[in-house]
């Protein structure tokens, strides 16, 4: 958790009589987004953000479910321009490793010289790179393990989501560096230190910051980041003011400014004050105020005066944002289920939002209820009735909504890949595509090589720490490892025509991809089209013609729809080429004739990587077989995605497999213009906070109190 500027760390250069520390850059992100502060990224701006606590705001790379990427901050060398009269200046930086990769190390943080290629997304761009004058580097198989400037055997030791400060002292006449990392709150603890050399020539100007997280969820947070220079003459900086706290019409804000500078506050009841720093905690002034108006702060350092920050305060009680309830599976009848959300992105200090719901049925009996849940509670309903969610926060004011559960379904269509017979296929045209029968690999093979399509029984023991331990039955994988391998069936390219995309799985159809623009070909509920165009999919220069956003579609018995987005009859695939070789399209487009948006799509996917997949909890002594068979009647996936009739939704190439797609239609005529309803929501792959609301990693959990999916739960 970030702390707003409790120590201003001393520079180590030695003031003059008449000298002031000047900012050349100053970031401390109170305000502002990426884009305006100069952050980029080459292929992952979405991962940037401005986030914050009650302690201030920070910047943020996340890099969600995304491969490797980075982002960068250029600043650039023109900022030294007659600034370096000692020769020297000073770089600091506040960070920490929020969430750690679940998939690959190598996150790392830089700061680099002119040379560097920051858009490159690789961390070899950065670790131990000439163009890098500072780095720190994530250990190959440990994720607390840091190493400093490409040295393996320097290293310092990173705990989940704590904040580290780091300080670097740079002397550009004698090509040297001196850095130390210390703990964020204090400054006192140091971790690491040490002094660099660098050859002659070397650029020895700091021209920017790189991140780079490893895959997948890695998140690092930046704060309070400065490149500084002693100057011969009084420099007065401008002061940071931080809205730090909010209790119900009492405004609190955090006004930090330098230690050889006198801070100056212009109250918003106009009553003016003097505040030195040694009467302070660390350069920080807090000011409380229950009157609207305009607060001002300035500092003077010797004959020097800064700029005069003004801030707007408006002493009025906030309201909560209301939460969003989604509907995120549906059954035939009333039952629901509903996700409660709610973002504090939008509310000043970003506090805990606790959120409570009470379910009322038709008679007006409650039926449900629960208090100070988190974003993301599931409530499930079975019958008519009301749900209401209130939103609360210490020193807010709260807000309700109401939800209407009126609404009865019933099922218009099932299209269940998972339970397609060899016959069923063969008969639309299928042909066998051989078993997928791989030990290891990446890609297509880790639908077998990960074994992680299984069902478990309980073996009736307990471990250790007093649970339940299981028994792994794996459905599929390598033949030389005894199981069975998954079998493939698909659909020719050259076969594949307009007419047979929207008749093959009628009224399921696919878009047809048409010199880079979509053309939709409806066709009525027997499947025939209602145009005659039936073009062949063909290649026309960088132009793919396809049916299903690509090429082959494809069925993997007892598994579901697998899109593997490659070309040709023969798919033409090769493992050696970049990017998993001729995969041309990432994602397959469906959608579902006919319908409209009183209707649901609800879309069924796991995946192959095995955290989204039913695995099948079976209790201990139920005979496998029967387990199986249980297992392999049920839906496969755990993922639901929810759509109004008129949406098209995609499936991702290869590593998701869609098990079925199911339509609800209101019963006798009802209507759903007025229910909400959320496009995609995964049980399995939902992050994992801890009590202070960081995101940790799900698969590294010590002993405590977590949330996932709003819910607490205990490691023990």
């Amino acid at each position: 958790m970030k702390k707003f500027y409790l120590l201003l760390m001393a520079v180590v250069f030695t003031l003059s009589a008449n000298a002031g520390t000047k900012n050349l850059v100053k970031m401390d992100f109170e305000s502002g987004d990426p884009a305006s502060l100069g952050w980029a990224s080459a292929n992952l701006a979405a991962g940037m953000s401005i986030t914050g606590d009650e302690y201030g705001n920070y910047f943020q790379f996340s890099l969600g479910g995304a491969n490797g990427r980075s982002c960068y901050n250029t600043w650039g060398t023109d900022i030294y321009t007659d600034q370096l009269a000692e020769g020297t200046y000073h770089v600091e930086f506040e960070w920490a490793y929020a969430t750690p990769a679940n998939n690959q190390f190598g996150t790392e943080l830089a700061i680099y010289n002119s040379a560097i290629d920051k858009a490159a997304s690789s961390n070899a761009t950065i670790n131990a790179n000439e163009a890098t004058l500072f780095s720190v580097t994530e250990s190959a198989d440990n994720h607390e393990l840091f190493f400093i400037n490409g040295d393996a055997a320097n290293t310092f030791a990173v705990s989940g989501g704590a904040w580290f400060k780091v300080l670097l002292d740079f002397d550009v006449t004698n090509r040297k560096m001196a850095w130390r990392i210390v703990d964020q709150l204090t400054g006192e603890t140091e971790f690491a230190s040490g002094t660099r050399e660098f050859a002659e020539g070397t650029d020895m100007l700091a021209a920017g910051m790189k991140i780079y997280c490893a895959r997948y969820t890695g998140t690092v947070q930046i704060d309070n980041l400065k490149v500084q220079v002693i100057t011969t003459y009084d420099i007065a900086n401008n002061p940071t003011v931080a809205l730090t706290g909010v209790n119900n019409t009492e405004r609190t804000y955090s006004i930090a400014f330098q230690e050889e500078e006198v801070l100056h506050v212009k109250g918003t009841d106009g009553t003016e004050i003097e505040v030195l720093y040694g009467d302070t905690e660390g350069g920080v002034y807090k000011y409380t105020t229950t009157t609207s108006g305009t607060l001002e702060a300035w500092t003077t350092s010797g004959t020097a005066t800064s700029e005069k920050v003004s801030v707007a305060v408006e002493c009025i009680v906030i309201q909560l944002p209301q939460a969003t309830v989604a509907i995120t599976n549906a059954l035939v009848g009333f039952a629901k289920e509903y996700t409660i959300t709610v973002s504090n992105e939008e509310v000043p200090t970003k506090p805990t939002l606790y959120v409570s719901y009470q379910y009322t049925d038709e008679s007006g009996k409650v039926v449900a209820e629960a208090e100070e849940k988190f974003s993301g509670e599931k409530v499930s309903v079975d019958g008519k009735g009301t749900l209401t969610v209130t939103v609360v926060a210490q020193g807010f004011g709260p807000s309700t909504v109401s939800v209407k559960n009126d609404t009865e379904f019933e099922q218009k269509y099932l299209i269940d890949f998972q339970h397609m017979t060899i016959d069923e296929l063969t008969a639309k045209g299928f042909v066998d595509k051989g078993a997928l029968d791989a030990a290891s690999g990446g890609g297509e093979s880790t639908w077998t090589s990960g074994q992680r399509l299984y069902y478990r029984i309980a073996t009736g023991e307990m471990d250790e720490d007093g649970n339940p331990t299981w028994t792994n039955y794996p459905m599929y994988g390598a033949s030389e490892a005894g199981l069975t391998p998954i079998q493939r069936y698909k659909f020719l390219q050259s076969k594949l025509t307009q007419e047979v995309a929207h008749s093959i799985f009628a009224p399921l159809y696919t878009w047809y991809y048409n010199d880079g623009s979509i053309v939709k070909t409806s066709c009525d509920a027997d499947g025939n089209p209602l145009t005659s165009d039936s073009e062949q999919p063909k290649n026309s220069g960088n132009v793919v013609h396809a049916i299903g956003g690509s090429v082959n579609l494809q069925v993997y018995i007892g598994i579901g729809f697998v899109f593997p987005g490659v070309q040709g009859d023969e798919e033409n695939y090769d493992p050696a080429g970049a990017g998993y070789g001729n995969i041309s399209v990432a994602n397959a487009i469906f959608g579902v004739d006919g319908l409209t948006d009183n209707e649901f799509i609800i879309v069924s996917k796991a995946g192959g990587y095995g955290n989204t997949a039913n695995h099948g909890d079976f209790p201990a002594g139920t005979d496998p077989e029967v387990a199986k068979a249980q297992w392999l009647q049920d839906d496969l996936g755990t993922v639901k995605e929810v759509y109004k009739g008129t949406e098209t939704f995609q499936l991702y190439r290869i590593d998701t497999a869609m098990p079925r797609v199911t339509v609800l239609t209101p019963k006798n005529g009802t209507g759903i213009e007025t229910l909400p309803y959320n496009k995609v929501v995964s049980d399995q792959n939902a992050p994992v906070y801890n009590l202070n609301g960081v995101q940790v990693e799900p698969n590294a959990l010590q002993k405590g109190i977590y949330i996932k999916q709003g819910k607490k739960f205990v490691i023990k």
